[in-house]
């Protein structure tokens, strides 16, 4: 999980987005108190799965109206976008998580 959360981290920095950092005992990685990625893990007959979600554009945070976004009361759900002054893509910022997965994992991911 920490080394998921540290490839977003080198992505949002690699796409212009300073000060995302994680916070002490929650998961996910937050920009001034705004949490901008969510992650997550499952286990099921010995196999375990990890996902995480990052925030990109600010029509996916229409889903979280009216829910407590990760059972965290009080706390602010944020996109990449709002701490660019120059708006990115899903597709843009996916290049930046590709290679900062590649660097943390040491792997070499393939397009499709």
């Amino acid at each position: 999980m920490r080394a998921l959360e540290e490839a977003i981290l080198i992505a949002l920095e690699n796409a212009g987005v300073h000060g995302a950092a994680r916070e002490n005992d929650v998961t996910g990685v937050w920009v001034n108190g705004k949490k901008v990625a969510a992650l997550g893990v499952k286990i099921r007959r010995w196999v375990t799965m990890h996902g995480f979600a990052i925030n990109v554009d600010r029509r996916a945070l229409g889903n979280f109206d009216g829910i407590v976004p990760c059972g965290l009361e009080g706390r602010e759900v944020g996109c990449i976008n709002d701490f660019l002054e120059e708006a990115i893509t899903v597709e843009e910022f996916a290049l930046h998580l590709k290679q900062a997965m590649e660097q943390v994992f040491e792997i070499d991911l393939k397009s499709s």
